[in-house]
């Protein structure tokens, strides 16, 4: 019998949610088998891999914080700030195993958004997306 949020509750635990969730868990392991996962996979492993190229991307994503937060305030940006960025900027762009992974960052994501869109059509028994 449903409750109060018109969802039919098993006395012992609720089964749906289970079976949700272990759906959920075959989705998860079929998108690591796809291309666009193992791809993605491959790129963290190799970023994991490399301290340089991780210590490299930690330092621009926090310089890209403090101008973005100088920006926000309303403070100036001094030269030597935007000198380091650019800096940080070109040795990101030229790392191989940065750039590999922003592309498999990509593809992941127009996968995920995919998936994401199809589950809610679902749901929800519309035919588009709501944004």
């Amino acid at each position: 019998m449903p409750c109060c949020c018109g969802v039919k509750h098993d006395q012992e635990g609720d089964e749906t949610v289970d079976d949700i969730l272990d759906l959920a868990a075959r989705l998860g392991k079929r998108i690591a088998s796809d291309p666009r996962g193992e791809a993605m996979a491959r790129a963290r492993g190799a970023l994991d891999k490399s301290t340089a190229d991780r210590k490299l991307l930690e330092d621009y994503q926090s310089q890209q914080q403090k101008v973005h937060e100088l920006e926000v305030g309303g403070k100036p940006i001094e030269p030597e700030d935007k000198r380091r960025l650019a800096d940080l900027h070109g040795k990101v762009i030229s790392s191989q195993v940065i750039k590999d992974l922003l592309k498999a960052q990509m593809d992941y994501v127009e996968l995920m958004s995919q998936v994401s869109n199809r589950i809610e059509q679902e749901a929800v028994g519309g035919s588009a997306p709501i944004s």
